[in-house]
């Protein structure tokens, strides 16, 4: 995985507990380079499930919802860092169908050892699908994702996990949901 991703999680960690809980959350992952992490660097998925189970045990929030707060996190964070990239798209659906042909066309461009996900998108009457696909476990972290995405873009709309979804494999559901007034409805 991209270092940036790794760089971005533990901003996420040091956020939600603080330094001295970002330390023993670091000590409890063990991991080989004491999570020293660069943007520019390659390392392992298997250090950021590693980070994510000794965050979820030392504050009891389960993994899954670390996850999808992370991935609202990084939406945030991409929108600072990338603002003329994530403003090039007047509202989620358009940007969620990008996602594939042009922001990570455009990551394989400037990193050619990056796989990213496979995320396609599909309408099917008034409901709109993102399927997500990897070799890494972290359909939650897209959840979020796409989640802060809508919410972003201020849309009525809410998400739902597709039956027979899986952290590696996952479908969600965007339905327009005119009684929310504009805020996102989390349904999982």
């Amino acid at each position: 995985m991209k270092g940036l991703i790794f760089v971005e999680l533990m901003a996420f960690i040091e956020l939600k507990l603080g330094i001295e809980g970002q330390e023993e959350v670091i000590m409890q992952a063990s991991l080989p380079n004491d999570a020293a992490f660069t943007n520019v660097g390659n390392y392992p998925g298997s250090y950021a499930a590693a980070l994510v189970a000794a965050t979820a045990a030392h504050t009891g929030i389960p993994a899954h919802a670390l996850c999808q707060a992370f991935g609202r996190f990084l939406y945030t964070r991409f929108e600072e860092k990338f603002p003329e990239l994530m403003q090039q798209y007047g509202n989620a659906r358009s940007l969620l169908d990008h996602i594939e042909r042009h922001i990570h066309e455009e990551v394989r461009t400037i990193y050619p050892d990056a796989r990213p996900p496979s995320v396609t998108t599909r309408e099917e009457g008034a409901d709109y699908y993102v399927t997500y696909r990897s070799h890494r476990p972290f359909a939650h972290i897209a959840f979020g994702l796409i989640e802060q995405c809508i919410a972003s873009y201020d849309e009525d709309s809410m998400i739902a996990w597709c039956k027979g979804s899986t952290p590696s494999n996952a479908t969600f559901v965007i339905r327009r949901h005119p009684e929310t007034g504009g805020r996102v409805m989390r349904i999982t």
